[in-house]
């Protein structure tokens, strides 16, 4: 069987890390890991930061704005809330402020209704989306 490869070349790295064959990866926009037992950290600048925050907080006000339904404002304030209250801390991870972020999003779109379509919501939105690197097509 060992035969029947193409290609049996490894090109070593440091401990652990080991390459062969055709390897080729392009066109990523953002972090990229491949293997096992792989942990990614992203973090944002001070300055980012601070812009998140006060992104967070005016996406939030401008959401009570919508005339959403009871059920999906709770949702919604619940989910801003606590992405604020994580972008508050003093070492915030962010995925937990993407995820937050992200669900919001989709109750809004589960409500009927879509970031671009929605003014008030979508000069906020994009530049959150940046930050925390989503893509702004999962917006609309």
């Amino acid at each position: 069987m060992e035969a029947d490869r193409k290609s049996d070349k490894k090109s070593a790295g440091s401990a652990g890390i080991n390459a062969g064959g055709n390897v080729n990866i392009g066109n990523v926009s953002g972090q990229v890991a491949i293997g096992e037992n792989i942990i990614q950290t992203q973090s944002i600048g001070q300055v980012d930061l601070e812009e998140l925050r006060k992104s967070l907080l005016d996406f939030q006000e401008r959401i009570a704005k919508l005339g959403l339904s009871s059920e999906d404002q709770s949702i919604i304030n619940g989910d801003i809330s606590a992405a604020i209250k994580e972008a508050n801390k003093e070492k915030p991870v962010l995925s937990k402020i993407k995820e937050r972020f992200e669900s919001s999003v989709n109750t809004i779109k589960e409500a009927g209704k879509t970031i671009k379509d929605i003014s008030e919501l979508y000069e906020t939105a994009t530049k959150i989306a940046k930050l925390v690197g989503i893509g702004l097509s999962f917006l609309f």
